[in-house]
């Protein structure tokens, strides 16, 4: 028996919240803007990013490090997580101090301290966290599958930002940007673990229901306290940024790069993948899973084992809220290039569309998309991630069990006509990058 529907509930405020018990002693608070990298100004990457960082940095009762101070000795731990669709912070605390995490969330929404000495500390943390990446010896060639698998959609940024584009950047720029766009009415807070319904339910109308709507812009901001009694104020619209397309490939490009660090050669192939909402997702996702999901996937099971070609691999569907890439990505065995193992893997991505699929096949591709289903709500800390991305890149909390209901639906015939119309017959971007080899694009 299927589980009924989420459904979230607002705040006066505009504030979304949701609130869904989960097996084990810990609990975990999730508060989730749709504000990403893709919402960042031109000339400013990262601006998102960098109010994240402000947001949990500091508030008017809560100094530098002081949040950290609180979970930690509460026994949790937080992190933060940008995303090119949204930003989001998440606490995970035994059960017993969820009052304590809410009241400080609450307090970081309404009250976040946006000064020159706060921007100062947020600027230098997002620095740190652009430069940890590039430690990977294969972070061309995953920078280069982002800005050149999209076209022209503000995608192909990335979501962590250009440092050298918020170098100068100004405390009254961040302050705008965080009032147009970290607002509550823009924002959904999600709670998971062992809890009491009700009482969650009263702590966060007396923590989060006393937090201010959105002024409008003429207005001069006001400051609330999260810890005053709950007031009422009209609802406020919370307007998303208005849809952005992205272009279409004309036709297929092979670029080659050069890795300097790495100790294999590596190649990746991308296509044009639709956003998440689009009807055609569930199809994706078995074809997906066909070809790359779990050890015996027909990518890793031909080119790994049969073939020896390739030392790894993977096949990612990689779903925005507005257009996504499948990236399929392979370091060459040793002794081979990037050339004919980006060949083969083609190859065997394409041979999908005609290939018999088994109905034993079929039935372990959905197995495999329904047990990272499972593994995704087993505990508080994963079932507040996968609900919040939900909303955030799908607008919708249910998503992931619709998607689940059209899978079992589909047959062999369904996943071979997708592939044919929309991998077979489309544009695919080839990156080479064999070691000290030349940049540039392959004739």
């Amino acid at each position: 028996m299927s589980s009924p529907a989420l459904e979230p509930q607002r705040l006066p405020n505009g504030l979304l919240w949701l609130a869904r018990p989960a097996a084990g002693a810990q609990a975990a608070v999730r508060i989730v803007y749709r504000c990403g990298g893709r919402d960042d100004p031109t000339g400013r990457s990262g601006l998102s990013h960098l109010t994240l960082r402000l947001v949990a940095g500091a508030s008017r009762y809560l100094e530098p490090g002081q949040f950290q101070r609180l979970i930690a000795s509460a026994g949790g731990r937080s992190r933060i997580e940008i995303d090119e669709d949204f930003a989001a912070l998440q606490t995970v605390v035994p059960a017993h101090q969820l009052e304590r995490v809410l009241w400080a969330e609450a307090e970081r929404m309404s009250n976040p301290r946006l000064d020159p000495d706060t921007l100062a500390s947020a600027r230098l943390q997002l620095r740190q966290a652009v430069q940890e990446p590039q430690l990977n010896p294969y972070a061309r060639l995953d920078l280069a599958v982002q800005r050149h698998g999209y076209l022209t959609h503000p995608y192909q940024r990335g979501a962590l930002g250009d440092p050298e584009q918020l170098r100068d950047v100004d405390i009254d720029t961040v302050r705008a940007f965080h009032a147009a766009n970290f607002r509550c009415d823009r924002a959904m807070l999600i709670v998971t673990g062992a809890f009491d319904e009700a009482t969650v339910a009263r702590w966060v109308l007396h923590y989060f229901g006393s937090i201010r709507p959105p002024l409008p812009p003429a207005s001069a901001p006001v400051v609330s306290s999260a810890a005053t009694l709950p007031q009422q104020w009209p609802a406020a619209s919370g307007a998303s940024a208005p849809e952005l397309r992205e272009s279409r490939r004309p036709q297929s490009q092979t670029l080659k790069l050069a890795l300097s660090q790495a100790p294999l050669p590596a190649a990746a192939l991308v296509w044009q993948a639709p956003r998440a909402d689009d009807p055609s997702t569930p199809t994706w996702q078995v074809a997906q899973a066909l070809l790359g999901l779990g050890r015996s996937g027909r990518l890793i099971d031909t080119l790994v084992d049969e073939k020896a070609l390739a030392h790894q691999l993977s096949l990612r569907l990689v779903q925005h809220r507005e257009a996504g890439l499948l990236v399929a990505q392979a370091l060459a065995a040793h002794g081979q290039t990037a050339a004919p193992v980006a060949q083969a893997l083609q190859q065997e991505v394409l041979r999908l569309a005609d290939e018999p699929v088994t109905d034993e096949e079929l039935d372990k591709a959905k197995a495999l998309l329904s047990r990272d289903t499972q593994s995704a709500e087993c505990t508080a800390d994963r079932l507040a991630r996968a609900l919040g991305e939900a909303w955030a890149v799908r607008g919708d909390v249910n998503a992931e069990a619709k998607d689940a209901a059209l899978r079992a639906k589909l047959v062999a015939a369904d996943v071979q006509q997708l592939w044919r119309k929309q991998v077979v017959q489309a544009p695919v971007l080839t990156l080479l990058a064999d070691i000290g080899a030349a940049a540039g694009v392959a004739a």
